[in-house]
């Protein structure tokens, strides 16, 4: 059973190992199987000594994210730690595997540390915006002082054993028959011993003081003055080197219980735990061989995507000047991508074979997927549907590169249940939202077989109900369109980049909407009936902010097209609108248009939408998403905001009845994700 703890002799040694794949998660009932083993064996009189993991099966893993939404349960990490560090009987840790967050805490409390060269280790939690809670920053400073330290605490890395970094942290590093020797040999050996250093005793780490304490000095001088997690990971580093062992630990869970409460863990953990939902259950075999049929734009890219991750391509193209300029277009993207690969030092087959150009339509037959980049209008999809549905002995499915339309209401019938919309945004920051359109009739297996593709290209899938915008790209207009409400009252629209940016989106609306489809963007606004703001005029002048072109021309266009969007409006002197009123501002506007896509059942939990933003639009990730954002607000004061936004558009920022309902209820988004 998961989380089942094991406990053999193999004459004076006990050896104990965890059974909780594939991560080997650190849950409470591991917990809690772990210190009553440990218990057997110091209990045990002919237990000489201990070794913990094996070349197998590994060593116990972080704890999961779902455990740090309220205080952990006994025995905790920490009172794992102590009692490792503290029994009579010594415990050897043997690593394979990854070995992140809690785990790597257990294994420095150990008397002593072996590894295999594949095993990593590292401290995840700081990705969740989390400090090491059961004694890293004590302990790891102790043994290999505070550069290498600090970068395994701050970086949420999991580095290699044998690597500069996290090399002296072990005793041994041999191959896996050989490092399962050395740990039951140093384990009875380390029992032999009348003197055996605890890792709480180490001091090589701090042989250089002025070296120890200039590392600390340089790290804050460069961390960003609002992160609370670094500098709180500084002064429990610091305090290693200056208190004694136990002061420093409990300085640590002082400051681990603060940033644990707090809303940049909270929403940290609330993205993490949404995405790992959206991506759970994929189960599905994985595309060896994808065909694609019209070659519109970004279909090179894509397709050196595909390439680069392994999977075979066929694209069809009739017309031998359409097929030389894509052909020369996938050379340029696969040339981009090797020279980034060879940068990263990453070495490849030679993804250019993987592509196949082919004249004849009926070589997609052969294709387990297929990819329709026709242009998102209802025409051209129809007929690249009726194509694909003609080809004999097809049955994979069909994914359809739409931001607003029913993909397989535009099928034949026969074709329908395969066909599934998708939106696969490209950015100039990380992205890796693949939403899928899938409506009622769909079958599962098509579905199933999807979101497995997008997993091959490493982005998160997100199920949406087939709707104009989907789920993405109409949160961004809601976002664009509020932006030009603020513009059109007198706010400057570089004014409303720089406040997003400065509270940790990785752009501003405007900025944002030059790295999208700006044209779909206008035409969505007009289907809705929207009068034309700042972001439609600049889409349709083809404005793109900060795309390369002369400053001053740029500077010089943006002043017409915002004179053009006030029309007989000036701009406000004095207006008042600081960073947090235009945050509030558009997160009023995420919101409403998050609930109502909720409401319209577009997206069928809150963190649909969180998801999307964050992995898709560059939302900050701390704040967890706009509706995880909405709720750490709190929504009365959110509502309340909203109303008063209502006056200058309604449209906007009316607060939409599913706010009052769930207020009305005492519930909150979370209630909606269960």
């Amino acid at each position: 059973m998961a989380g089942t703890v094991r406990l053999h002799r193999e004459g004076s040694l006990a050896i104990l190992t965890l059974d909780h794949p594939p991560a080997q998660i650190l849950s409470h009932r591991a917990r809690t199987g772990l210190m009553r083993a440990l218990e057997r064996a110091e209990a045990d009189a002919d237990v000489r000594a201990v070794v913990m993991g094996d070349a197998a099966s590994g060593f116990p893993g972080p704890v999961h994210p779902r455990e740090f939404g309220a205080p952990l349960a006994a025995p905790t990490p920490a009172d794992l730690a102590e009692m490792i560090e503290g029994m009579e009987t010594p415990v050897v840790a043997l690593l394979a595997g990854t070995v992140s967050g809690a785990g790597a805490e257990l294994a420095l409390a150990a008397a002593a540390r072996v590894a295999i060269p594949s095993a990593r280790i590292g401290f995840c939690d700081v990705l969740i915006g989390l400090p090491p809670s059961a004694g890293a920053t004590q302990r790891l400073p102790r043994l290999i002082g505070a550069h290498h330290a600090l970068t395994l605490l701050l970086s949420g890395r999991n580095y290699p054993a044998d690597s500069a970094v996290a090399a002296e942290i072990f005793d041994a590093i041999l191959p896996a028959a050989g490092a399962e020797a050395k740990a039951r040999d140093l384990a009875l050996a380390l029992a032999a011993a009348p003197d055996r250093p605890r890792s709480r005793d180490r001091a090589e780490g701090f042989a250089d003081a002025a070296a120890y304490q200039a590392e600390l000095a340089r790290r804050r001088a460069t961390a960003a003055p609002d992160d609370r997690l670094a500098a709180a990971v500084f002064r429990a580093v610091e305090a290693a080197q200056l208190f004694p062992f136990d002061a420093g630990l409990e300085l640590e869970r002082e400051l681990f219980a603060e940033i644990a409460a707090g809303d940049r863990a909270r929403g940290l953990r609330h993205a993490l735990l949404a995405e790992t939902r959206v991506s759970a259950g994929i189960k599905a075999p994985p595309v060896a061989l994808a065909g694609v049929l019209a070659l519109g734009p970004g279909a090179a890219r894509l397709c050196a995507t595909l390439a680069r991750r392994g999977i075979g391509v066929i694209v069809h193209e009739p017309d031998r000047h359409r097929a030389a300029r894509f052909a020369a277009a996938l050379r340029r993207e696969l040339a981009a991508g090797a020279q980034a690969s060879a940068w990263r030092g990453m070495a490849g087959a030679r993804p250019e074979e993987r592509v196949v150009i082919q004249q004849d339509i009926g070589a997609l037959a052969t294709a387990e997927l297929l990819l329709d980049l026709s242009a998102d209008e209802p025409a051209a999809k129809s007929a690249a549907l009726i194509a694909l549905d003609a080809l004999p002995g097809s049955d994979g499915p069909v994914l359809s590169l739409t931001r607003h339309l029913d993909t397989a209401a535009l099928a034949p019938r026969r074709a329908a249940a395969r066909v599934i919309g998708l939106h696969l945004p490209e950015r100039p920051f990380p992205a890796r939202l693949g939403e899928l359109a899938v409506g009622a009739d769909t079958s599962a297996r098509a579905h199933a077989r999807a979101r497995r593709f997008m997993q091959q290209l490493r982005r998160v899938p997100v199920r949406v109900a087939p709707a104009d915008g989907l789920a993405g790209p109409a949160l961004a207009g809601a976002m664009l369109e509020a932006a030009d409400v603020l513009v059109r009252i007198g706010l400057d629209p570089l004014e409303i980049d720089g406040a997003l940016m400065r509270s940790g989106f990785a752009r501003g609306p405007y900025h944002l909407l030059a790295g999208m489809a700006a044209e779909a963007h206008a035409a969505r606004q007009d289907r809705r009936g929207r009068p034309p703001g700042l972001s439609v005029l600049m889409a349709r002048a083809g404005l793109r902010l900060g795309q390369g072109c002369d400053a001053e021309r740029e500077a010089a266009a943006l002043r017409d097209l915002v004179g053009a969007a006030r029309g007989t409006g000036r701009a406000v002197s004095g207006h008042g609108w600081g960073d947090a009123e235009i945050h509030a501002a558009i997160l009023g506007a995420l919101v409403n248009e998050g609930a109502r896509l909720l409401d319209a059942e577009t997206v069928a939990r809150p963190l649909v939408i969180d998801v999307a933003m964050v992995q898709g639009y560059g939302f900050p990730r701390h704040l967890g998403g706009p509706m995880q954002a909405a709720e750490m607000t709190g929504l009365g004061p959110l509502t309340r905001a909203m109303r008063a936004l209502a006056a200058l558009d309604k449209s906007v920022w009316a607060p939409h009845p599913l706010l009052a309902d769930l207020m009305k209820n005492g519930l909150t988004f979370s209630d909606l994700n269960l």
